[in-house]
């Protein structure tokens, strides 16, 4: 079956997805020797096309919740033409959190990056987008009975991770600066029911 991918920033797609959300949220984690902690969270969602508008390029779409959301698609997403009332949008967000235990003002290993992938002209809308960037966090707290550590990333927000076994948590403190590489990927297909 193919697959098409409305183009839309990170930013816009999770901003966009979030009142679709329909489905679940889970939360791994695992270890290796590097990085220090890892989390991946995936968010999948579900939407039904219930309007498009060729000529100002908006499509509006359904969650399983009823609720709708117009959004303006640009003409990047060379195969609009193809969308229908009907039609079934899926997303996949996926965001990786990496934490790195090494010493402030340390080199990054991977700069900041982005990827773009569209389905060709003629095939269903879709594609994938992928960021990485690299920033510094603030320990909040850790828990070394459960192996957690809490850290507030510059956005303001907080993330617990899982601390690789290998890591001596007795070095840890509430606000020492570790990094963190962030990886986001969303994958948006529309299909046919």
């Amino acid at each position: 079956m193919s697959k098409k991918l409305l183009r839309m920033t990170r930013v816009s797609v999770l901003a966009a997805a979030l009142p679709l959300l329909t489905a679940c949220s889970t939360m791994e984690s695992g270890g290796s020797t590097d990085p220090s902690a890892i989390a991946v969270e995936t968010i999948q969602m579900t939407a039904t096309v219930k309007a498009v508008d060729r000529g100002n390029r908006t499509v509006t779409l359904a969650g399983k919740n009823g609720k709708r959301v117009t959004y303006k698609v640009g003409k990047e997403a060379i195969n609009f033409d193809q969308i229908k009332v009907g039609d079934r949008v899926r997303v996949t967000a996926t965001e990786t959190l990496a934490v790195f235990l090494r010493p402030q003002g340390t080199p990054a290993s991977v700069g900041e990056g982005a990827a773009v992938a569209l389905a060709p002209k003629g095939a269903m809308p879709g594609g994938i987008v992928a960021t990485t960037t690299e920033v510094t966090a603030r320990v909040v707290s850790v828990d070394a009975a459960s192996r957690h550590v809490t850290l507030q990333l510059p956005d303001g927000s907080k993330r617990t991770v899982s601390v690789n076994p290998s890591i001596d948590l007795a070095k840890v403190a509430p606000g020492n600066a570790v990094t963190a590489q962030v990886a986001d990927a969303l994958a948006i297909s529309v299909e046919r029911p």
